[in-house]
């Protein structure tokens, strides 16, 4: 439910819930370390196929989702999300938690550094399109919606905070969908001894997540809707300093 909340919320699609929770709860399963951050990274995916419909349509229903921007970025989106998942494949595990980590104290740093940007209304597609590439190649080495990384670029482009987030959450969809495609043929060439998984996903953590999150992430759009835009960056600054903090402690010390 955290994780369909913060969806809703803040635009992320879950990912940075999810991925922590499948990292800890993986190795009950018996999977062999190098395997667990595929799998919980490709399963995040593909749970935010899911979230993101649900908190899309929420934030639709209040007129906060941009489809112009949409459809400026998808592509951009789709290109970047395929590249990232073929990489994600020949990379060690240790290189997938350290890419995640410094992707969420990244952007809780901008987020707190208080910088108001200036309007920039261009709906040319090119700077959609190539930073589309560039959130869905982020977003698929580390198995989240693509908010935080999208948010940020919306709110330099002119957008308020909760518009951001409302286009992220649909933005999310083709990230997870196309992600999880590419983690899901990537990881049929792996030998891993997992009952119930296609690749990289790993079916009986999706039910499991998807049945809550859904439910949900109509909440945490509806919730986004009445807290400050100060306030909003501040609680997705916070979020991610504390689960970028989270994983790094319990894998490198």
């Amino acid at each position: 439910m955290c994780a369909g909340f913060l969806a809703g919320l803040l635009g992320i699609g879950g990912g940075f819930v999810v991925v922590p929770v499948l990292v800890w709860v993986l190795p009950i399963t018996g999977v062999e370390s190098q395997h667990i951050p595929h799998i919980a990274i490709g399963t995040s995916l593909l749970c935010i196929c899911v979230t993101s419909l649900f908190s899309s349509k929420a934030h639709h229903q209040r007129q906060a989702v941009e489809w112009t921007v949409f459809k400026l970025t998808t592509p951009g989106l789709v290109v970047g999300t395929l590249s990232g998942a073929a990489l994600a494949s020949i990379l060690s595990g240790k290189i997938l938690i350290a890419v995640f980590v410094s992707g969420a104290l990244l952007t809780a740093l901008y987020l707190v550094s208080g910088h108001q940007p200036k309007a920039h209304p261009s709906e040319t597609r090119w700077p959609f399109f190539a930073y589309g590439g560039f959130t869905g190649m982020i977003s698929s080495l580390i198995g989240i919606g693509g908010g935080s990384v999208l948010v940020p670029f919306l709110v330099y482009k002119g957008r308020p905070v909760v518009r951001a987030v409302g286009t992220a959450a649909a933005c999310g969809f083709p990230i997870a969908l196309f992600g999880a495609l590419g983690y899901a043929v990537s990881g049929q060439q792996q030998i891993i001894e997992l009952d119930y998984r296609t690749g990289y996903l790993y079916w009986p953590a999706f039910f499991g997540i998807v049945i809550f999150s859904s439910l949900a992430a109509p909440v945490g759009a509806k919730v986004a809707h009445l807290i400050p835009e100060k306030r909003l960056r501040q609680v997705f600054a916070l979020f991610l300093f504390f689960t970028g903090a989270q994983i790094l402690y319990s894998h490198w010390f």
